[in-house]
């Protein structure tokens, strides 16, 4: 009876196992169905040799199919789905059977092209050949890992090849030093830049990089290395023959050059420039070898970087034995040449001839361009100025100008100037030949005529009636020519003496000086048309303004729009704000003039509007001669300033013709004069009265805060020192300084003794008028 209780107890414990196992299977098979990653059951197969060569899949989840690409494998065998699969994953698999233990794989899986990651543990105890793997497509994080490192390695790699290539000036030691490190990088045995001979048939190999392999240096026929190799890299095709033993576009003669030269994988890069193919860059393996498409950028990116050093370093060959050729010929050249900087005008070049025209060493002209115009006589230096700006702007100018040498001795300069471009036919700098033609200038018949015009050009209308005699004498032909000219701008100094004096420091109004100036020239009102708002002038605007006008109304009836009947002149004026400031822009534009030739000197009238406004009332002014007739821009600010002549304080001699003759003048040799001045005729004449006995001077300095800056960082030995800088009564700050710091200086003034202080009586003091002998005499006794 017991037995048969125990044979019922062990049949129900049966059948609870059974329970068990059935929901244990059932809750296995619901995951091994739902679960995300691909799982697969499989059973190892076995050679003789009892080595590990397939596996057969037993089961696989709906995940499987998914994860890699195959369909209904179970039942089926590895090789049979999945044909070429790499031999680590059947060495790992044994591995697992035969330890027990578990293990994880991340690789690459060919037949599915694919990488995986893979977790493969025994099913069983030991002598089980079941496994069971779960596994997941991992390729897209992989490529992005491989495509990071390789981004942080091409970097580094072309880091590594710029450094390597920069200091290098000869191409054959930049085409090899690139060679050697895209050979080293990569681990190829022979890395060759080859370059095109144009003939159609060969190439000329560069000393190569190699490891293990032959140098392959010479000159090679396309043809002997396939016969469409050529066609390839003219289209700019990249050249890739992973298997050169294998390669069925190569004929077997083909095949054995290769072999001969020990290449078994072969990658071409070719360089095409402007539609030709002038090199390329091979890089070579003695082996097959598959190029990743990492290699293959890598060796276009150091081709192109090759190619462009290459390039750099015959240019720079070139230029310097440009460069040697033109020092040559600047050397032997008996005329001078220089080269400006376009946009600074800084001189960066000039010839050894240069000390024998100009009396002075190279170095004194390199640099800031003020120290070649200060060797120009003031008359000539505007136009001078002009003609190196034409020439920046990209017209070549010739001009003739005088300077003072070193030595007192004046010389005339034929200055050709012409653009230099750079690459965009941007000027990028001015190029200039100087000669010394004063012997020529002296030959030619009508020097004595040309000379006299020069000197008649008188620069300060604003001068004493005395200066005024004087300088329209100069050039006049005859005593009728000399009569017109006094009369006129001694009638013009008048009438803004006049205008000046009836109200203290009131100015004038702009179109009352207009019709007043273009009023006396003009046959009929017909002919002139004023446009502009009522406006008043200061009294130093009035000055400059009505000189100015009488200029361009006796130009225009002499040669331009009032000559003739049918002419006009037009002037508009307009107020604008500049600088938060308020301003006034002026335009005279003639029209209907008669034909001439145009002006190729620059007259009084130009001078006056485009050195004196910008210098006294710090605007700009431009003067034009167009077939219509002149044109005339002015722009100032419209500010408060007193005018010379309501000081009673006339303007002194002034220095004309750019021939100052200091003979019998004491010498200022060895003094360093500053010069203080806001009047721009009389700041530059004595200037160069100053220069010509010797002086080395500074300045001149229009404004107290110009003259004070200056100060504080230079000392001269003398100062000519104006009272009234801008208007407003004489001032005594920069007298005050110079007494503190012992520094001897004179007074230019027109002021009565009395405004003077005490402290400042025993000042050397010169009245206005003054001659430019009397401003050398009193600097000598300082």
């Amino acid at each position: 009876m017991a037995d048969v209780r125990e044979l019922e107890r062990l049949l129900a414990d049966g059948r609870a196992e059974n329970a068990v196992l059935r929901e244990s299977e059932a809750k296995f098979r619901a995951v091994f169905e739902t679960m995300i990653e691909a799982c697969c059951i499989f059973e190892m197969i076995y050679d003789d040799l009892g080595r590990p060569v397939d596996w057969k899949i037993l089961e696989a989840n709906a995940a499987y199919e998914k994860q890699s690409g195959l369909k209904d494998v179970a039942g089926k065998l590895a090789s049979e789905v999945m044909p070429g699969t790499e031999a680590y994953w059947i060495e790992t698999f044994g591995r697992v059977v035969e330890t027990g233990e578990a293990e994880q794989i991340e690789r690459w899986h060919q037949p599915t092209g694919r990488w995986i990651h893979s977790s493969t543990a025994r099913v069983g105890g030991s002598g089980s050949r079941r496994l069971v793997s779960v596994f997941y497509d991992i390729t897209e994080r992989k490529r992005a890992e491989i495509a990071l490192r390789e981004s942080g390695e091409r970097q580094a790699f072309l880091l590594e090849l710029s450094d390597t290539l920069r200091p290098l000036a000869d191409p054959a030691a930049i085409r090899l030093a690139a060679a050697t490190v895209l050979g080293r990088y990569l681990g190829a045995s022979r890395v060759a830049y080859g370059e095109d001979t144009e003939d159609g048939e060969s190439f000329v190999v560069s000393p190569n990089y190699v490891d293990g392999a032959p140098d392959t240096a010479g000159t090679f026929r396309y043809a002997d290395y396939g016969s469409d190799i050529l066609a390839d890299l003219r289209a700019g095709h990249n050249r890739i023959q992973p298997d050169l033993a294998q390669d069925e576009r190569l004929s077997e003669a083909e095949r054995g050059a290769f072999a001969e030269a020990g290449i078994g994988a072969s990658l071409d890069v070719p360089l095409v420039k402007a539609g030709r193919l002038v090199a390329w860059l091979g890089v070579n393996y003695a082996t097959p070898h598959a190029f990743t498409p990492y290699e293959i950028q890598l060796t276009e990116e150091t081709a192109e970087r090759t190619w462009a050093a290459v390039e750099r370093a015959r240019a720079e060959a070139a230029l310097r034995e440009s460069e040697e050729r033109f020092q040559q010929f600047a050397n032997a050249s008996a005329a001078a040449l220089w080269i400006r900087d376009a946009e600074t005008l800084d001189m960066e070049f000039v010839s050894p001839a240069i000390a024998t025209i100009y009396g002075a060493e190279p170095d004194t002209f390199i640099g800031d361009i003020r120290r070649w115009a200060a060797m120009i006589v003031p008359e000539d230096r505007a136009t001078a100025m002009n003609h190196i700006n034409q020439a920046r702007h990209g017209e070549p100018a010739v001009d003739e100008f005088r300077i003072r040498r070193n030595d007192g001795s004046f010389r005339w300069i034929r200055d050709t100037g012409f653009p230099l471009y750079d690459e965009k036919r941007n000027v990028e700098r001015v190029g200039g030949i100087a000669e010394d033609v004063t012997e020529t200038k002296m030959a030619v018949p009508h020097q004595g005529v040309l000379l006299a015009e020069l000197q008649h050009r008188v620069r300060n209308i604003m001068a004493m009636i005395r200066s005024t005699v004087v300088r329209s004498a100069d050039g006049a032909v005859d005593v009728q020519g000399y009569q017109t000219s006094l009369a006129g701008r001694l009638l013009a100094l008048a009438r803004v003496q006049t205008l000046l004096t009836c109200q203290a420091n009131a100015g004038g109004s702009l179109r009352g000086i207009l019709e007043s100036e273009i009023g006396a020239q003009a046959h009929s009102e017909n002919q002139y048309e004023l446009t502009g708002p009522d406006l008043m002038l200061s009294p130093k605007a009035v000055e400059v303004l009505t000189l100015a006008f009488h200029e361009l109304s006796t130009n225009a009836l002499k040669y331009g729009a009032l000559s003739v009947h049918g002419g006009k002149v037009s002037v508009t004026w307009t107020p604008f704000e500049k600088r938060e400031k308020p301003w006034l822009a002026i335009d005279w534009v003639e029209e209907g003039a008669p034909s001439r030739p145009p002006p190729t000197r620059r007259g009084f009238g130009s001078e006056l509007i485009e050195a004196k406004i910008p210098y006294e009332l710090r605007g700009t002014g431009k003067m034009s001669i167009e077939p219509s007739g002149a044109h005339c821009h002015i722009e100032f600010p419209l500010r408060e300033a007193e005018s010379i002549l309501e000081t009673d304080a006339p303007a002194p001699t002034r220095l004309y013709g750019g021939t100052l003759d200091m003979t019998g003048a004491p010498d200022l040799t060895g003094k360093t004069v500053l010069v203080v001045e806001d009047d721009y005729y009389i700041a530059s004449d004595t200037a160069a009265a100053l220069r010509g006995a010797g002086a080395e001077v500074f300045g001149p300095c229009p404004t107290e805060e110009d003259a004070l800056r200056f100060l504080d960082e230079e000392t001269p030995t003398a100062v000519v020192l104006d009272l009234n800088l801008g208007g407003g009564g004489p001032r005594f700050e920069i007298a005050h300084k110079l007494l503190e710091r012992g520094t001897p200086f004179v007074f230019l003034t027109g002021y009565n003794p009395d405004v003077i202080p005490d402290e400042l009586a025993d000042v050397a003091r010169l009245q206005k008028p003054f001659t430019l002998s009397d401003v050398v005499e009193a600097v000598s006794k300082l």
